[in-house]
């Protein structure tokens, strides 16, 4: 059986991307994609949507959303608030938005963190997160706050007052637009702090998300998908070489080595097989290194490399598939991790026809 040795180039994300049908990756901005965006980005993960939302819960969906992220499930030993215990669960995350003025106490220095969090606590929020402070406004804070925040569309989709309590609905539309928003810097908010991408029409897209938290390779060989996803496949969503597929579809795959890719938090599964269809233009191939190529004019450059499988129904039963970017042409050198006669499992990308078809490697794992 073959194990995980070495994750290659990380350009490998878009081959776990890329090959998917445009309906899993669609542009429009409907509620469905704000929902999975967000929830993708670790923000908000919830089927209670028109329930309200309490400040302390907020108070963590800040932090979630924001470059203390990391810090949203750690331990806090300081009681800042009366009301909030120092080592309850949403602690350290009131802490956060406190120290950083994005939320404030009630007179007596109370937090109120089951009290509903209201439209005008979100709006001094998500300005906060913004960079915004008191000192750039001016007159009636309240009203010029607000001004501020449908300015930079911030309420698109939510239509609540200043006293009206906010629902998970309404969290999930709030957070997508602070995605989409500028920052006081004139950065937008989500390329800055999620390293996110955008389509032409301004939106999300959803597969620079999963570009920075996929995880994988891993290897299905004379195993099953469930003894590799770390998750409960029950209400996964599964994909074959770019197309919804069910779990017997990839263990059959598996019976002759797929490769697979997944994501915790929306519980998305992609793998890759040796795929002869002409739909795809990703896939994987399992099998023993041949030969590898180098540059004629530099010995120590990798660019080919050849698999005893029979893949392309090859007389000789090799395969040739191109390295190309400099891990992965490091990682076949004479100084990289496989050599000649190690197994490995590659994802590659096709181009070109059927007849004439070129494969690229944009990935590859191999065993211990």
């Amino acid at each position: 059986m073959m194990q995980g040795k070495k994750i290659a180039a990380l350009v490998m994300i878009g081959a776990a991307t890329a090959g998917m049908t445009t309906s899993v990756f669609a542009a429009d901005s409907t509620f469905d994609m704000r929902r999975r965006v967000v929830n993708m980005l670790g923000v908000i993960a919830t089927s209670r949507l028109d329930e309200n939302v309490t400040r302390e819960e907020f108070a963590r969906m800040l932090v979630r959303a924001s470059e203390y992220r990391s810090m949203a499930q750690t331990t806090s030993n300081v009681s800042v608030f009366a009301d909030v215990p120092s080592n309850g669960e949403y602690a350290a995350s009131i802490r956060l938005v406190a120290d950083n003025d994005w939320m404030s106490a009630y007179l007596g220095g109370n937090f109120k963190p089951q009290e509903p969090v209201a439209m005008r606590d979100a709006i001094r929020a998500a300005l906060g997160l913004l960079g915004y402070t008191n000192a750039d406004f001016s007159g009636n804070l309240r009203e010029a706050r607000r001004a501020k925040f449908s300015s930079l569309a911030l309420d698109s989709n939510i239509s609540r007052g200043d006293d009206e309590v906010l629902t998970y609905r309404d969290c999930i539309n709030l957070f997508y637009n602070i995605m989409k928003a500028d920052r006081k810097d004139g950065s937008q908010y989500g390329s800055r702090v999620f390293e996110l991408s955008y389509n032409a029409d301004g939106e999300v897209n959803l597969s620079s998300i999963l570009d920075n938290s996929l995880k994988g390779p891993k290897i299905i060989e004379n195993r099953n998908l469930k003894d590799v996803i770390p998750f409960s496949l029950k209400n996964a969503t599964l994909f074959l070489d770019g197309e919804t597929a069910l779990e017997g579809d990839i263990n059959d795959a598996g019976a002759v080595g797929a490769v697979v890719y997944y994501h915790e938090a929306t519980k998305m599964v992609f793998a890759y097989s040796d795929s002869k269809s002409n739909e795809s233009s990703r896939g994987a191939s399992v099998g023993r290194i041949h030969a590898i190529y180098y540059d004629a004019s530099d010995p120590f450059t990798a660019t080919e490399v050849e698999l005893n499988t029979d893949r392309h129904g090859n007389a000789n039963g090799y395969d040739s598939f191109k390295l190309s970017g400099t891990e992965l042409q490091y990682l076949f050198s004479v100084y990289g991790d496989f050599e000649v006669g190690d197994e490995v499992a590659i994802v590659w990308e096709r181009s070109g026809n059927e007849d004439n078809a070129t494969y690229t490697v944009v990935d590859v794992v191999g065993n211990y």
